[in-house]
């Protein structure tokens, strides 16, 4: 009986990838492109990486109220103004203040990114997803 061989090619099931970015960008989902609502979308870091989140208007308050999340203040124009850790307990007074200092800076939405499974994951999307400062300045 004659062996069976398979050669694996990690680029066959693989994205290849991605060139580093200078800013994060959204990829919106195409599974929800359908949806009358837009209620999910994802942004591709700086690194290529993936990131899943859950779209809510800046008014609304339920988008702070989750623990242990990344939250990211997205203007009209899909651009991320401001970004940060929700914390372990949510510090609704602290959560509060960002909220409308990133609506007053032009922000018309609020990202939650719920998948970082601890605080490294949520440093390091953040530090992959924030805007970065020009060099120059």
């Amino acid at each position: 009986m004659a062996a069976l061989a398979y050669r694996f090619t990690p680029d066959l099931f693989d994205e290849p990838a991605p060139a580093p970015e200078t800013a994060a960008r959204e990829m919106p989902l195409r599974s929800a492109a359908s949806l009358s609502e837009r209620r999910f979308t994802a942004w591709r870091g700086r690194s290529g990486r993936r990131y899943v989140a859950s779209v809510f208007p800046v008014e609304d308050s339920h988008a702070l109220s989750f623990t242990d999340a990344v939250l990211l203040a997205v203007t009209a124009e899909r651009q991320i103004v401001a970004a940060r850790d929700s914390g372990p307990f949510g510090v609704e007074a602290a959560l509060a203040r960002w909220q409308r200092s990133v609506a007053e800076a032009g922000a018309r939405e609020i990202h939650v990114h719920l998948l970082a499974e601890d605080g490294a994951s949520r440093r390091a999307a953040l530090l992959d997803l924030m805007p970065q400062a020009d060099a120059a300045d």
